[in-house]
């Protein structure tokens, strides 16, 4: 009688032990911020908004000054020119800007979530769009307006550079022109396109931070959606998990080289 061999099971695959949030993303964040806060874009940024503060300063001292300038002035510059130019130009070089250095086939060669390179270079683009967008914007309102302005600016520029900054975070994984196709949402779709219809308005992120700049400063005028700032707020957390959902979905599909 022959013996059958009784087959031996298989030995289990070996994985790659995946590096801890805690551990990953800190470093990444390490990275990343040098690489985008250079001197340059910082000093330009900066300049930017100090000539904004003047005007502003020029707008206060005008002879013809109505309730509601100070609003206007802070949504004009602030919330339409600014803000989402700062926003597009640090959220669009945390990614991009390690995809062309080459920093990111660093990252993804290594045991590290998808996710995680996401959310670290989100966040790294917050702690330089917080402290700079808000500073400037803060006293650009103290400049032109009182202590509601300046609570309506604040908190419109947090909604803004949050929203804007996953927006251009994933745009700057997606393209290498994430900065022409950032000025055509700013000022074609947000300039002009979002003011011909509700549902245009809708997709603009620029009518949120508004809203809020215009409930927070009770100025009816700059009212553009009838949404309340809590409702406002979650809106703006949706458009986040939305964008860095999908810069996420993106980056697992691609090939880094």
């Amino acid at each position: 009688m022959t013996n059958v061999p009784t087959p031996q099971p298989s030995p289990p695959v070996a994985t790659r032990p995946t590096v801890s949030a805690s551990t990953a993303m800190p470093a990444m964040i390490k990275r990343i911020l040098p690489a985008v806060a250079t001197r340059g874009r910082l000093l330009a940024l900066s300049a930017v908004g100090l000539a904004g503060i003047l005007i502003g300063l020029a707008v206060r001292n005008g002879d013809q000054i109505d309730d509601f300038a100070a609003t206007e002035f802070i949504s004009a510059f602030g919330l339409t020119i600014f803000v989402p130019i700062v926003a597009l130009v640090i959220a669009s070089a945390t990614l991009g800007t390690l995809r062309e250095d080459r920093t990111l086939v660093y990252f993804w060669l290594r045991p590290i979530a998808r996710w995680q390179i996401v959310l670290a270079a989100f966040i790294a683009g917050l702690m330089i769009l917080v402290p700079l967008a808000g500073l400037v914007m803060a006293v650009l309102a103290a400049t032109v307006g009182d202590g509601s302005d300046v609570a309506g600016a604040i908190v419109a520029t947090l909604v803004g550079v949050v929203a804007y900054g996953a927006m251009f975070t994933f745009l700057g994984l997606i393209t290498k022109r994430a900065l022409a196709w950032g000025l055509v949402y700013i000022l074609i779709w947000e300039g002009f396109i979002g003011g011909l219809s509700r549902f245009a308005g809708r997709l603009s992120i620029r009518s949120y931070t508004t809203s809020a700049l215009s409930r927070i400063a009770d100025d009816p005028s700059l009212l553009t959606n009838p949404e309340t700032t809590p409702v406002i707020i979650v809106i703006t957390a949706a458009l986040t998990i939305g964008f860095l959902a999908a810069a996420t979905v993106y980056m697992n599909a691609m090939e880094v080289d």
